[in-house]
C-alpha cells in the first residue's frame, strides 16, 4: 500500500456537455483534411512571487531559499498560447491584459503564422472574451473553427496539460524580480521544450548549465 495525494473533481452541468465532449473527440481523433488541430488558452496571471518547488541538495549545495515577504506592486501579466497538435509545439505572447481586443490580436497573429488555404480548428474554453460578436465574425471569415470546451469541462483542451509542465519546469521554483526576467525564464523552456527531445528535469538542468556556460 502507498501513500498518494487526493484529487477533486468537478461535474460539468453544461447541457451540450455530450455534444461537445464528441466533438472535440472526434477532431482529436480525426485530423481534418487540409485542416490544423489547435489548443489556445491563457496561462497566468503572472505575478511577481516566489514559487516554491524542487531542488538538489549535495556536497556544498544548500536548498534553496525564497523569500517570505514581497509586495505584487509590480501588476501581472497573460501568457495567451496555442499548442499544435500535428507539430507537438507550443507558442505564444505576453500581454499585460486578456479582453476580447487582445485575443482577437492573438487570433490574427496565430491565423498569419498559417497558410491561408489551411482550415484552423481551435479548440478553446468559453470564456467570453473568446466569443463575442466580432471575435466569431472574424473566425467565419479566416477559416477558423471553434470548438468550445464544456463548463467546467477544461480538462478536454489538451493545452492544459503543457500548462502543468510549463509552471513546474519554469517557474518552480523561482523567484524573479521583473517581467521582463519571467518572460525570459518561460521563452526559454519553450525554445527547450518545442525541440525533439525527452521533456525531464535532468534534460532542462543540462540545457540552463549549457546557456549558462555559453553566456
Amino acid at each position: 500500500m502507498r501513500l498518494r495525494r487526493t484529487k477533486t473533481w468537478k461535474e460539468s452541468t453544461d447541457p451540450l456537455f455530450a455534444q461537445k465532449y464528441r466533438a472535440i473527440r472526434r477532431l482529436y481523433q480525426h485530423r481534418p483534411r487540409n485542416g490544423r488541430r489547435l489548443c489556445i488558452d491563457e496561462f497566468g496571471p503572472l505575478n511577481l512571487q516566489p514559487h516554491h518547488g524542487h531542488c538538489y541538495k549535495g556536497p556544498g549545495k544548500h536548498v534553496d531559499r525564497l523569500r517570505a515577504t514581497y509586495s505584487r506592486k509590480g501588476g501581472i501579466r497573460h501568457f495567451l498560447a496555442y499548442y499544435d497538435l500535428e507539430t507537438d509545439r507550443l507558442y505564444g505572447r505576453f500581454t499585460k491584459h486578456k479582453t476580447a481586443k487582445d485575443i482577437l490580436s492573438f487570433l490574427r497573429w496565430i491565423r498569419c503564422r498559417y497558410p491561408r488555404a489551411q482550415k484552423l480548428h481551435i479548440v478553446m474554453d468559453n470564456y467570453s472574451p473568446h466569443i463575442t460578436d466580432e471575435v466569431l465574425a472574424w473566425a467565419r471569415d479566416h477559416s477558423v473553427r471553434f470548438y468550445l470546451t464544456p463548463t467546467n469541462g477544461s480538462w478536454l483542451n489538451r493545452i492544459e496539460s503543457q500548462f502543468t509542465a510549463l509552471r513546474k519546469f519554469a517557474l518552480k521554483p523561482s523567484d524573479y524580480r521583473s517581467h521582463e526576467e519571467q518572460q525570459a525564464a518561460i521563452e526559454s523552456y519553450l525554445t527547450w521544450r518545442n525541440r525533439a527531445r525527452d521533456i525531464s528535469i535532468t534534460g532542462w538542468k543540462e540545457f540552463q548549465c549549457e546557456k549558462a556556460a555559453a553566456a
